[in-house]
């Protein structure tokens, strides 16, 4: 009887938003993803965009077994937006929303004065 596997865990690799760049290289293609520094090669650019998507994973994966991968986007210039890793490459940073609790700075000192 044939043991059955255990499911390996799949980390959400369909969660990381990041850029790609292709252009021609000699007679094919290259991708570039410039955030992660990898390049694939193809013989057109849909054949160099799809290995270096592979790859992209392949390389996420490891980051993930080495328990990197959170440190690894993130000093990529990932983010983490509610939903998605995303690249600042494709969507910048959101300016921080700022709350206040308690008084201004400036009512303490007007309560005091009084």
């Amino acid at each position: 009887m044939a043991k059955k596997r255990k499911s390996a865990k799949n980390p959400p690799f369909d969660r990381i938003v990041y850029r790609i760049e292709e252009s021609r290289a000699g007679t094919g293609y290259e991708a570039e993803c410039p955030e992660l520094l990898i390049t694939s090669f193809g013989d057109t650019a849909e054949e160099a965009k799809s290995a270096l998507r592979r790859q992209v994973s392949e390389y996420l994966e490891d980051c993930e077994k080495l328990e990197a991968l959170e440190e690894t986007l993130i000093q990529a210039g990932f983010y983490f937006n509610g939903e998605v890793w995303m690249s600042s490459e494709v969507e910048p940073v959101p300016e921080p929303k700022i709350r206040y609790i308690g008084r201004p700075a400036g009512a303490a000192s007007e309560t005091a004065a009084e």
